[in-house]
């Protein structure tokens, strides 16, 4: 009886030690090919959004009025100024903060795949073993795959976007943007 009492509260403890998580199990990683004739194409600025294979750094396919009829939601792809885009990871009057390269959101791991810091499609793994010259690939890790981020809180009215590609990420694709400021959502890459 004594050893089922232990290991009935060796098991709450354990479960109560794990870490909590956001996931989004919408979200696929590949980005559609889409007929150009069900959106506006736009040209984006920034290669921010390059998980190695460079689909967004051609034509992009975006729809301006979504957000007039459909709520924003975590891991759109958003079109906003300038020709930007970027992925929303962070929802109205959420808390995000960044720990080691990794975005947590109210205090929970956002554990999706776009989720951590990537560099050209390589996570931190894949990223040690590549073939770059190591005090570049020293800098990058420190600079990138150990960023932080004090925790803020996003305003009812904004989203956070981040770059899929955090080494190209820079003030206008790793912020809070206005909801106003959404120009519409990206439905994929023009055929």
């Amino acid at each position: 009886m004594k050893r089922l009492l232990l290991t009935a509260l060796l098991v709450v403890l354990l479960s109560s030690c794990s870490e909590k998580e956001v996931d989004d199990k919408i979200t696929t990683e590949s980005i559609s090919k889409v007929s150009p004739e069900i959106g506006t194409t736009i040209n984006p600025m920034s290669d921010a959004m390059d998980r190695g294979q460079h689909d967004l750094s051609r034509n992009v396919v975006v729809d301006a009025s979504y957000y007039k009829t459909h709520s924003v939601a975590r891991g759109d792809i958003v079109y906003y100024e300038d020709n930007s885009v970027s992925r929303i990871v962070g929802l109205p009057n959420e808390k995000i903060n960044i720990s080691n390269g990794q975005i947590y959101i109210d205090g929970a791991k956002l554990d999706t795949f776009y989720g951590s810091a990537h560099i050209r499609g390589y996570d931190y793994e894949h990223f040690k073993g590549s073939d770059l010259e190591e005090k570049a690939k020293e800098n990058l890790i420190a600079e990138i795959f150990k960023k932080n981020m004090k925790e803020i809180t996003i305003s009812s009215n904004e989203v956070f976007v981040v770059g899929d590609d955090w080494s190209r990420s820079n003030h206008s694709t790793f912020r809070n943007l206005a909801m106003k400021d959404l120009r519409g959502k990206v439905l994929g890459v023009s055929e």
